[in-house]
């Protein structure tokens, strides 16, 4: 019987996890399709509708946060076949990201007064 030595993940020397998950939020569309979901799942059209996202760039973005694993898909067989998306555990953990942001901007950010 041979012994599996378990691999350690390999990081590069410069990875930073809060770099990789800005990088991942900063694209366009993104934080807007993880707030929708939020709310619980969606269909395609009801997410490109709220947020006024032109159909080629919402699908880059959810295949994006599928292949991410924080998004699933589901496509259901009626006629014309209609997909849905739901965050999964780890797109839902995007949460606190967005309140500890929302917190810290109550506090520190100052409200734009219209003249």
């Amino acid at each position: 019987m041979v012994k599996r030595i378990r691999e350690e993940p390999v990081h590069d020397a410069i990875y930073c996890p809060v770099h990789a998950t800005l990088d991942l939020l900063n694209r366009r569309w993104t934080l807007h399709i993880v707030r929708s979901l939020l709310e619980g799942k969606k269909r395609f059209n009801e997410i490109s509708r709220e947020n006024h996202i032109n159909p080629r760039t919402l699908r880059e973005r959810l295949r994006m946060l599928e292949e991410e694993g924080a998004v699933t898909r589901t496509v259901i067989s009626t006629i014309p076949p209609n997909v849905e998306y739901e965050l999964t555990a780890k797109g839902m953990a995007l949460n606190c990201i967005f309140e500890a942001v929302a917190d810290w901007g109550r506090n520190w950010m100052k409200p734009e007064v219209k003249t």
